[in-house]
């Protein structure tokens, strides 16, 4: 279930964000694969995780790819500090002062 929502077992909270973005390009795709891949830096072991497959089709859970990478290497760790798991935005602003 957590591939599903993004929340880790471990922790009981959101996984932590990727520290950045990069596009790589493929060498020699096939005619439904996509001619370049989008890869994630993870803050835990410094790699670049591929965050979308090599077929051209849009996922149903975008997040998906790295929601499994950080499952399996983040374990209890969290970016420092904890993000706050909540938009301030106009909304939360009504909502917290209920």
């Amino acid at each position: 279930m957590q591939y599903y929502h993004g929340i880790s077992a471990t922790t009981h909270r959101p996984f932590s964000p990727p520290l950045a973005f990069r596009t790589t390009p493929r060498t020699n795709p096939a005619k439904h694969e996509r001619t370049s891949i989008r890869e994630a830096k993870c803050h835990k072991c410094a790699r670049w995780v591929p965050v979308e497959g090599i077929k051209d089709v849009q996922p149903k859970v975008k997040e998906l790819f790295w929601w499994k990478h950080a499952a399996a290497c983040h374990g209890t760790s969290s970016l420092d500090p904890p993000l706050d798991v909540y938009e301030h935005d106009s909304v939360y602003a009504v909502v917290s002062q209920l």
